[in-house]
């Protein structure tokens, strides 16, 4: 994904989260060349559920290869994992369908509650300063 997909899907889930239905409805409406806002959200979610899987079983840049086969054999052996990537394949099913404000509305919760589980807490009042942290990396990305 682009930065810039990637900050559309951002403003969305915010959008959900504040019940800003105008916004989200704003934000479904695509341009030349722009995927619809769910399959954005369902690919936003695959690309983070990825990345904060492999975070959490220890994958990072400039591990060796024995470490990284380790951390790969730990992930296929998860439970979690698998279950990580039966959701991210919901999401991708669920946004080839047909979907209304109201189907965005739900896969953007969806999406946060899925990431919010990578979290310490996982509170409610983490939600609008964790998506403003994802929303400064997608611009750092940006540049």
């Amino acid at each position: 994904m682009t930065p810039d997909q990637m900050l559309r899907v951002l403003a969305a889930l915010e959008a959900a989260w504040t019940g800003d239905a105008l916004a989200l409805e704003s934000l479904a409406h695509t341009g030349p060349g722009e995927k619809p806002l769910p399959v954005a959200i369902a690919d936003y979610a695959d690309l983070a559920l990825q990345s904060l899987t492999a975070a959490a079983h220890g994958v990072r840049d400039g591990l060796p290869p024995d470490e990284i086969q380790a951390a790969a054999a730990r992930m296929v052996a998860d439970t979690g994992t698998r279950m990580t990537e039966l959701l991210a394949q919901t999401l991708q099913l669920w946004a080839a369908s047909p979907a209304g404000p109201a189907t965005v509305d739900d896969m953007a919760h969806v999406v946060i509650s899925a990431i919010l589980t990578f979290t310490p807490d996982g509170e409610p009042e983490q939600v609008l300063p964790m998506l403003a942290q994802l929303r400064a990396a997608a611009l750092a990305n940006r540049r």
